[in-house]
C-alpha cells in the first residue's frame, strides 16, 4: 500500500464574509493542479457551538480530498441545505445562502469546478 503525501505548503486563498449578519472567515488551498485539498471554515465566536460545527464540517471535507473524494460531491450534497445563519452575504459573488453549508457550496463550486464521475 503506498501512502499519499500532501505537500507543506499550497496555494491559499483567505475570504471573510458575512451571512445575515454573521461574520464568518473562509480558507482553502489548492494543489498545484488547482484542484482544492484544504477547507478551514470559521463561523461565530470561538467555542461556540456554530464553531464547533463548522470546525467538524472542515475536517471532514478536508479528509474526503485527501481520500479522493471529488469537489462536486461536496458542492452536490451541501447546495439548498437550509439551516441558520441564512439570507443575504456580503459576497458580491454569491448574494444569498440558505445556509453555511449552501454557501460554501456555492463558493466551491465558482472557484474549485470539477465534474462529478459516478459510477
Amino acid at each position: 500500500m503506498s501512502e499519499t503525501f500532501m505537500p507543506q505548503r499550497a496555494a491559499g486563498v483567505t475570504r471573510q464574509f458575512m451571512i445575515d449578519g454573521v461574520p464568518g472567515r473562509l480558507m482553502t488551498a489548492a494543489a498545484a493542479s488547482g484542484a482544492l485539498t484544504h477547507v478551514d471554515l470559521r463561523m461565530g465566536k470561538h467555542g461556540s457551538t456554530l464553531a464547533g460545527l463548522t470546525d467538524a464540517l472542515s475536517t471532514a471535507i478536508t479528509t474526503g480530498l485527501r481520500g479522493g473524494t471529488p469537489t462536486a460531491v461536496f458542492v452536490d450534497e451541501l447546495r439548498h441545505t437550509r439551516y441558520v445563519p441564512a439570507g443575504p452575504t456580503s459576497d458580491p459573488d454569491l448574494p444569498h445562502a440558505t445556509s453555511l453549508g449552501d454557501y460554501l457550496a456555492q463558493h466551491l463550486r465558482l472557484n474549485y469546478p470539477q465534474p462529478v464521475e459516478r459510477p
